[in-house]
């Protein structure tokens, strides 16, 4: 074998070599194909972002909105504890006037009472006969 022989059969060897090379030593997909898989990968990647994105400015809205709710329902329970602050206030003035009337009540009855019985012996001693003598020492003083 000449020298050209071995030279050619060297270059040979080296071309199938790169070739070789070029192709990929692992058995896996080959560089487009991952290329692909990445991409479809990123496409759906941002199909979920743009979802969660759209899930988080609707639930922004909501606690927007609750928290709007939550403050005119503790305006609502500050009128509904004032309100039940007076209503407790009227009921003890209520009481108290109740009291008070009751009170008076049994006053006006013992003065009536009293006028009765007033009155039934100013009667009896209007039934008894009269007696001179009596009359003249009950007989008021004459203003001079």
């Amino acid at each position: 074998m000449s020298r050209a022989d071995h030279a050619l059969i060297l270059l040979t060897f080296a071309v199938a070599g790169v070739w070789g090379c070029a192709q990929g030593s692992s058995p896996g997909p080959s560089a487009s194909e991952r290329l692909k898989a990445l991409e479809v990968k990123n496409a759906k990647l941002e199909e979920d972002f743009r979802a969660v994105a759209a899930a988080r400015d609707s639930l922004r809205r909501r606690v927007t909105a609750l928290e709007e709710q939550q403050q005119v329902l503790q305006q609502q329970a500050d009128t509904l504890q004032k309100v039940t602050r007076e209503r407790d206030e009227l009921r003890e003035q209520l009481a108290a006037r109740t009291a008070e009337r009751d009170n008076l009540t049994v006053q006006l009855t013992q003065f009536r009472k009293g006028l009765k019985d007033l009155i039934g012996q100013v009667e009896a001693v209007l039934a008894q006969p009269a007696d001179p003598v009596a009359t003249e020492e009950v007989a008021l003083p004459k203003k001079s």
